[in-house]
């Protein structure tokens, strides 16, 4: 079977204003089974983020062989890439990145409208979503008006409007007390298995970390299987 992502020999460099390089990869390789769980640990500095912007294809400037879904990701124009980061995944961040003029429904249709499907399915899929997430009932209130435990379950739904094959999330409980976190991340990790979503988690939270299917540590430029 066809892994949802294989990463071979991965290597990223910064050019700095000294005229010196900061590499942040060495030969990095990565495969992402599909409906799995994976969660990467790892220092702050040590490149997580930029993974996951590379996964997510929000950064094509790299060396190395990148496969989603058994096609080359490398060669594609811009084009095809936003179509599969549209349709293909879902992103989730540590600041919640919702807009703060919409409503809590219109944050969370708006991938959907970006792909162009019909707004009253997309509107009928958000609800359920919103319903999902126990949330459905604040559907017309605006970011600003909800609990950080509230926003983030949006943050969520939203990640999921566009039926991904994959959730990148970046430290997606970051900001939250730890009693609500454990209530996001229990649910997250139950929805994303009932629905035969992949999911790869950034955390710094251990405990959170043991919940994957397959547990990374970035260390010394490579990823390292715990």
């Amino acid at each position: 079977m066809i892994n949802l992502i294989e990463i071979s020999n991965l290597n990223k460099k910064f050019n700095l204003s000294n005229d010196q390089g900061l590499s942040l990869f060495d030969n990095l390789n990565l495969s992402i089974a599909n409906n799995s769980i994976t969660s990467i640990v790892g220092p702050s500095g040590c490149g997580k983020s930029t993974l996951l912007n590379i996964l997510g294809l929000l950064d094509s400037k790299f060396d190395g062989q990148y496969m989603f879904e058994g096609k080359i990701i490398n060669n594609m124009n811009n084009n095809q890439l936003s179509r599969i980061r549209n349709q293909k995944i879902g992103f989730i961040h540590q600041f919640f990145h919702l807009i703060s003029e919409l409503s809590v429904l219109e944050n969370v249709i708006l991938p959907g409208l970006i792909n162009r499907n019909k707004i009253s399915i997309i509107t009928k899929e958000a609800c359920k979503l919103l319903d999902d997430f126990g949330i459905l009932a604040k559907k017309n209130m605006k970011p600003n008006k909800l609990s950080g435990g509230e926003q983030q379950r949006v943050a969520s739904a939203r990640s999921l409007i566009n039926k991904p094959d994959l959730i990148l999330a970046d430290e997606m409980t970051g900001n939250l007390d730890e009693d609500t976190s454990d209530d996001i991340i229990n649910f997250f990790i139950k929805f994303v298995k009932n629905h035969n979503i992949s999911l790869l988690f950034v955390t710094h939270n251990q405990k959170y970390a043991e919940m994957a299917n397959f547990k990374y540590e970035l260390k010394n430029k490579k990823l390292i299987l715990k």
